[in-house]
């Protein structure tokens, strides 16, 4: 992976290079689109959590299924409010009368939005609740891909890129106004946010808490559901289970969900049960590599518990449609490279061949061959000083593709059912 990660503390927007030796990483403006500046976000994220780190290169196909079972969702998430806070800040900061006092003054919100949330008796899920003043990543660069994804944010346009539209918006606005002709009215540009935004609560910048209110509910159910229409996420704004489990495919109501969505979720799981052995063979490797015996005998004992105690039981590998399962990936990812999909291929039918891959040697072929391909000569079964960086555990953590999230903004949404 990438290290030495250096932040451009003047942008919330950020691209991940290398130099030629693939040690380091730095950040700087970047206007593109905004999934691909969540993905950026979410890849530094991972160098946080051990447990998430894309080992083996299955990154693609884990968030083709995320982003189709809860579209706008994302691992730097934390409460659904943030998706109303921030274009409240926008429409209060474009008053100001020139693009760069509006992006000054939007920062400045987002300074003062935490203060206010501290102030009415949050901590849990405020961004910046430590770094306060000091904070360098905004809410809205992490929130940013959602007011699009859920169309509260309608075109494809950065928070500079909004101001600037808004200060072009003005001065078109002010003349077409003095037109006798109403349609000239009637074709003025839209301002890029949903006119059907709830308007924010009064002194919410002074104090303020994550609860929605009623009409800021049945406003986010309703952008949901019709943007995210054919998900899991668009579903389940309608149809709350009655239990919290730990993965999608653990909710006690799925079965009442539409078919393609339950084929949707049992490929998830199947997927998420038979890569995670491949993570902690990969670990084994590694560890074996190292010469750590009480690392061996701990990755054996996990691999041979992941295979009894999961694997089997949870059947899988069985009936498997292989073939609609990588029709569903390539839908939403139609750029995801053969080496990839010939890799999983080749996991998944090594399992199906039955034996045990703590020992085997076509998995741990299969496996170290992956690492070279995605790692090249920074691969840590290849590269000593890279070996020698590694913790002990990485990539170990079971894929939920983004439940977590999904089901916190879920139970937002419902806890203010329960007090409308």
């Amino acid at each position: 992976m990438f290290s030495r990660i250096k932040f451009d503390q003047t942008s919330p927007w950020t691209s991940l290079t290398r130099n030629d030796q693939g040690v380091a990483s730095t950040f700087g403006w970047l206007d593109v689109d905004s999934e691909q500046r969540r993905k950026m976000l979410e890849v530094v994220d991972l160098f946080k959590e051990e447990g998430t780190v894309d080992e083996l290169g299955i990154g693609s196909i884990r968030d083709a299924l995320a982003d189709s079972l809860f579209p706008g969702t994302s691992v730097l998430h934390t409460r659904l409010r943030y998706v109303l806070f921030i274009p409240w800040q926008m429409q209060r900061a474009e008053q100001k009368s020139s693009p760069f006092e509006m992006s000054t003054d939007f920062q400045s919100l987002e300074y003062r939005l935490i203060d206010s949330l501290i102030a009415g008796g949050e901590r849990l899920g405020v961004i910046g609740n430590t770094a306060r003043a000091n904070l360098k990543r905004m809410p809205s660069s992490m929130y940013w891909a959602a007011l699009g994804s859920w169309q509260i944010r309608q075109g494809d346009f950065s928070a500079e890129g909004y101001f600037r539209r808004q200060n072009d918006y003005r001065k078109l606005s002010s003349r077409t106004v003095k037109a006798d002709d109403p349609e000239a009215r009637e074709l003025l540009p839209g301002s890029g946010l949903d006119p059907h935004l709830p308007k924010a609560p009064d002194n919410w910048l002074k104090a303020v808490d994550f609860r929605l209110t009623s009409e800021e509910e049945q406003y986010l159910s309703d952008q949901i559901a019709a943007s995210a229409q054919g998900s899991m996420l668009a579903w389940l704004t309608r149809n709350p289970p009655t239990n919290q489990p730990e993965f999608a495919w653990e909710i006690d109501n799925l079965d009442q969900a539409p078919e393609q969505l339950r084929d949707l979720v049992d490929h998830a799981r199947r997927f998420s049960i038979v890569i995670h052995g491949a993570a902690l063979v990969y670990n084994l490797l590694l560890a074996r590599k190292l010469g750590d015996e009480s690392l061996i005998d701990q990755y054996v004992d996990r691999i041979d518990r992941w295979h009894a105690d999961t694997l089997l039981p949870s059947g899988a590998l069985d009936g498997w449609n292989r073939a609609a399962w990588w029709a569903t990936i390539q839908r939403q990812n139609p750029r995801l490279r053969q080496l990839t999909i010939q890799f999983v291929n080749h996991w998944i039918d090594l399992l199906e061949a039955g034996g045990a891959v703590a020992g085997s040697r076509a998995a741990a072929d299969l496996i170290s061959t992956r690492e070279r391909q995605i790692k090249g000569g920074r691969a840590r079964l290849v590269n000593q000083s890279a070996l020698d960086r590694w913790s002990g555990e990485s990539g170990t953590g079971r894929h939920g593709f983004r439940w977590p999230i999904a089901r916190s903004h879920l139970n937002d949404l419902y806890a203010a059912r329960e007090t409308s």
